[in-house]
């Protein structure tokens, strides 16, 4: 009976959301409350998040105001309540019984036709492989092989139009399936009533005069990632709508409505550490006489970015070590489902070159790479990032930490005309006396176009480059020539105009001179 007269005494007011501040891991609330005058006040403010932080319960003032003037706190605590909660309207009861029945439906049917999308997708590749397959002997023995061109043609346009038509029906599978779980669990708990804890904050303070009162505390259990969405237009020039959203997950038990929302990079839950130091032992050996050699891949970084590192936690937002913030332009709604909300938080269009690119020592066809500029005022995080091209939704990607101001490369799907094939032979020689070692390396490449358009192809082929002074490489020879020199990362580039039903044959030969105590790795 006493807790009970305690809290009677406390007078319940309605604190608004003023600003919902989210970070990599948790979320900081701010709260107004309108005392009504002068004197003490014994207030109860709720319901809100039952996992709030005492400790982080904080009363900043007004800007520009005086300090003096600043109500004293007396007692501070938060009081947490179990409950049942129960849909007490049979109406509204019956109408998400009918919805999920109806998503039942809708689900069993979009299963059907996701399946037969799947099925069609897997003719129309079958129809393409045994297509290609048989071009090389079709085309020597039709007198007319622009018919069979055309043929081929048509079947890749109708296997990329069936992926796409699966995709399509896939994503709307998922969506259609998530929403029955919710509409179960909506229904249940209409029927059962669902268990809850809600949080109180109680609080007792003298207030010099009338006005607001403000608190922030902070939550966890709501967290933020960066999402990324890329429109190509092409064009002379081309454009790309670069759209940056804030996928959002709040599960904190109090529901946001309208609020003005803040994303942050900041880490207020992380402490700095120094490293642990360790002694560093030298040790001196014997150098072998043999150099055996390893060939491998060697990434290449520019200035702006940052080798991978191991993390002990979950992947957050990579800001370049600088903290930003993004406020969304409109009010967002954040309800504690624990399902993600998008809110878009900048935009900006920017012009594009786009070329295909062909790396025939990757893959046997040729990809839209478009380079653009950050066109925003702040960096691009890294994360998802949607592609779409002329309308289409070739698929996701990823883009990492880009400057404001710098150039970035995207990928804008392969073209369906477009087959590569790639053959290397390695011609090894060695002398009888001194037992120097050669490998001459032969590249033939041959780029045919089967589409009924023009196309303007960029081939890049790789030569190895040699650290040690044992091993020299040569300069390439190249049939057709180079547009260039090899640059100093070893890429060969030539640009193939194509016209349809055209086939270029591409020639690359270099040499491998290493000392007879090396063990080449080919």
């Amino acid at each position: 009976m006493g807790d009970e007269q305690r809290v009677d005494a406390f007078e319940a007011v309605d604190a608004p959301v003023r600003q919902v501040e989210l970070f990599e891991d948790r979320a900081a609330v701010t709260r107004e409350v309108t005392l009504s005058g002068p004197g003490r006040h014994r207030l109860r403010i709720g319901p809100v998040s039952p996992v709030v932080s005492d400790r982080s319960l904080t009363f900043p003032g007004a800007a520009g105001a005086d300090p003096a003037d600043a109500p004293t706190i007396e007692e501070v605590r938060i009081e947490r309540v179990d409950s049942v909660v129960v849909d007490r309207d049979p109406e509204l009861q019956a109408q998400v019984e009918g919805r999920w029945r109806a998503a039942q439906e809708e689900a069993a049917a979009l299963s059907d036709a996701h399946q037969r999308a799947l099925d069609r997708a897997e003719r129309a590749e079958a129809a393409l492989d045994a297509a290609q397959a048989a071009t090389p002997r079709a085309l020597l023995e039709q007198d007319a092989p622009v018919a069979w061109i055309e043929m081929v043609t048509e079947l890749g346009e109708a296997l990329t139009e069936a992926r796409q038509d699966e995709d399509r029906r896939r994503r709307a599978l998922q969506r259609q399936q998530e929403e029955v779980a919710r509409l179960e669990r909506q229904r249940l708990a209409g029927q059962q009533g669902r268990s809850t804890v809600q949080g109180f904050i109680v609080l007792s303070l003298v207030a010099k005069a009338a006005g607001p009162l403000t608190l922030r505390y902070v939550v966890p259990c709501a967290v933020w990632r960066p999402a990324h969405r890329a429109a190509l237009t092409t064009g002379a020039p081309s454009k790309v709508a670069w759209e940056l959203t804030a996928v959002c997950w709040n599960a904190t038990g109090e529901d946001w409505a309208d609020v003005p929302l803040v994303c942050s990079t900041a880490r207020p839950g992380d402490l700095a550490a120094p490293p642990v130091l360790e002694d560093d032992r030298l040790h001196a050996q014997r150098r072998d006489r043999e150099v055996v050699v390893e060939a491998r891949e060697e990434e290449i970084r520019v200035a702006r970015e940052k080798a991978p590192r191991a993390a002990d936690s979950a992947p957050g937002v990579d800001d370049g070590g600088e903290v930003r913030v993004y406020r969304a332009a409109a009010p967002a709604t954040l309800p504690s489902d624990g399902r993600p909300v998008t809110v878009r938080l900048d935009a900006w269009t920017a012009e594009a070159e786009a070329r295909w690119l062909a790396l025939p020592e990757q893959a046997g066809t040729a990809v839209l790479r478009t380079v653009q500029e950050n066109a925003g005022s702040r960096p691009i995080l890294a994360g998802p990032v949607e592609l779409v091209r002329d309308g289409t939704v070739i698929g996701v990607g990823r883009v990492p930490l880009v400057a404001a101001g710098a150039s970035f490369p995207l990928g804008f799907g392969s073209h369906d005309g477009v087959r590569i094939r790639r053959k290397r032979e390695i011609h090894s020689d060695r002398t009888a006396i001194t037992g120097r070692q050669w490998r001459t390396i032969e590249v033939e490449i041959h780029v045919a176009l089967f589409g009924a358009e023009a196309c303007e192809v960029e081939v890049r082929e790789r030569v190895p480059t040699s650290e040690l002074k044992e091993i020299r490489i040569s300069a390439p020879t190249a049939e057709p020539p180079l547009d260039a020199a090899m640059d100093d990362d070893g890429f060969c580039r030539w640009t193939l105009p194509l016209q349809p039903g055209e086939t270029r044959e591409l020639k690359l030969t270099y040499t491998v001179d290493a000392a007879s105590n090396v063990k080449l790795p080919f």
